[in-house]
């Protein structure tokens, strides 16, 4: 590049028009790597890859826009919060808002962050410090979360102020103590066409979003389904289930519709595509973004 041309302007984040609606896909972080046997459990499906393989994960939320309603699903990893884990730790990068201005919007445009379970990496943006304590991200935004979720993770953080990495204590306790977090149950319809469904096992209260737009749905799936490996077996499940059993009957249930149906998976932790049944099995067939 010759001196004094400006760099070019950073692309714009992934989209995917629905029809009406539109979901766009704003990284938080973009990739990260986990040895296999860090991430999924040995115990159930047989499909597995060695230990030893290194999986890239990304992190981040999906946008959701309406002729009404602008939606965020999960705020990926977040900044400023202290936790244990390498490379989530005080970070100070503010990707998925850098991500969320270059669609032309603010976070005060956000009516609505749905939050598909409160694992630390999907909550983590949910708050930013304002002097001393922790304040909303998105300042217009009513949050919500399975009512199952809530109370999983108040009992969780009752017993011990570190649970879920401390993500409760600076992500999720300060929106309620500002009455700005809704418990909300199965089936709650966010606006037009937006629509919550309890998928538990990975937590309790975990849910996916589905979104159907006039051309196509698609069901953004949280942490139902963390690396395509578990398309093949969906008995496969992630180490950090809390009931496995369940984790892969929601699985397998929501595979089955989405395959079914036509629809658009979009999982919180890689790619989009499309899903086929194959007898007991699945295949994803991904869609470039």
């Amino acid at each position: 590049m010759s001196a004094g041309t400006p760099d070019a302007a950073p692309p714009a984040p992934p989209a995917l028009d629905l029809g009406g609606i539109t979901v766009t896909w704003l990284a938080d972080i973009p990739s990260m790597s986990f040895e296999a046997g860090d991430l999924l459990a040995r115990d159930g499906g047989t499909a597995t890859p060695p230990e030893d393989a290194l999986l890239d994960l990304t992190f981040g939320g999906y946008l959701v826009t309406t002729d009404t309603e602008t939606v965020l699903v999960d705020t990926g990893v977040g900044d400023g919060k202290s936790r244990s884990r390498p490379g989530w730790d005080r970070r100070s990068a503010r990707a998925l808002p850098e991500a969320l201005r270059r669609t032309g919007r603010a976070p005060g445009d956000v009516g609505v962050v749905h939050l598909t379970h409160l694992h630390a990496d999907h909550v983590g943006g949910n708050t930013v410090r304002d002097g001393t304590e922790w304040a909303p991200a998105f300042p217009r935004a009513r949050y919500q979360v399975l009512a199952e979720e809530l109370r999983w993770a108040e009992e969780g953080a009752r017993r011990d102020p570190g649970f879920l990495y401390g993500s409760y204590e600076d992500s999720v306790r300060p929106l309620a103590a500002r009455g700005r977090l809704d418990a909300i149950g199965d089936g709650h319809l966010i606006t037009g066409g937006v629509e919550v469904r309890a998928v538990p096992g990975h937590t309790p209260g975990s849910s996916v979003v589905v979104v159907r737009g006039s051309e196509r749905t698609a069901v953004l799936s949280g942490d139902l389904i963390h690396h395509p490996s578990q398309f093949t077996d969906p008995r496969t499940c992630s180490r950090f289930c809390v009931d496995r059993a369940a984790s892969a009957r929601s699985r397998r249930e929501v595979l089955r519709r989405v395959a079914g149906g036509g629809a658009v998976l979009m999982p919180a932790h890689f790619g989009w595509g499309t899903v086929t049944a194959e007898g007991d099995r699945f295949r994803f067939h991904p869609i470039p973004r």
